[in-house]
């Protein structure tokens, strides 16, 4: 039973994550009826591998050191405690290749043959939390994926200003990460979003 689910291929000696989902409630396995409260859209996988090395079908996530999902989950499970039962955010990159070191991670990304990208992004989801950091050259047009993601929420929190802003991140805006956030500069927000 566990609350991190995904599904992971390979491919060209890298590993891609995809179908990335953070349960509310551990599961102990994906129903057809689970259903999806919101969206983040990050960077990239990090350093979280499947459990029992499962590839190409839905299985529990081997956190390892990612911290992110963990983050998520516990925010989301602030800003509305009575969310129980098979609720899940759905998890969405701006590219799908797991390594926790960006720039190899962007150079190994670029020279795939045929990377492919989630096809969750083309659900429709309640909101969009955009989290992907700041400013980074090489991933500028992999935002614009994200334009017209559907979604009537979308927003972020600014990492300079510190306040949350609704819609999509403008281009030099560093969209913060969970790493380093003030909790309690998002949670009345959240609280808003997820009655």
């Amino acid at each position: 039973m566990g609350c991190y689910w995904a599904r992971f291929e390979r491919n060209n000696g890298n590993i891609y994550r995809y179908d990335t989902r953070i349960y509310i409630d551990s599961i102990d396995e994906i129903l057809d009826t689970d259903e999806c409260i919101g969206s983040i859209v990050g960077k990239n996988p990090g350093s979280a591998l499947p459990k029992d090395d499962v590839f190409d079908k839905l299985s529990e996530i081997d956190l390892s050191n990612d911290k992110l999902l963990p983050t998520v989950r516990n925010l989301i499970r602030k800003g509305n405690p009575n969310i129980i039962g098979r609720k899940y955010i759905q998890v969405l990159n701006l590219f799908y290749l797991c390594n926790p070191d960006l720039e190899e991670a962007i150079k190994d990304y670029e020279t795939s043959l045929n990377p492919k990208i989630c096809s969750t992004e083309r659900k429709k989801f309640p909101w969009v939390w955009f989290m992907w950091g700041g400013y980074n050259m090489s991933l500028q047009g992999k935002k614009n994926r994200f334009k017209d993601i559907s979604a009537p929420i979308k927003f972020n929190l600014n990492n300079q200003t510190k306040t949350i802003v609704e819609g999509l991140p403008e281009e030099r805006v560093c969209a913060k990460h969970t790493q380093g956030m003030q909790h309690d500069l998002v949670i009345p927000y959240l609280e808003k979003i997820l009655q």
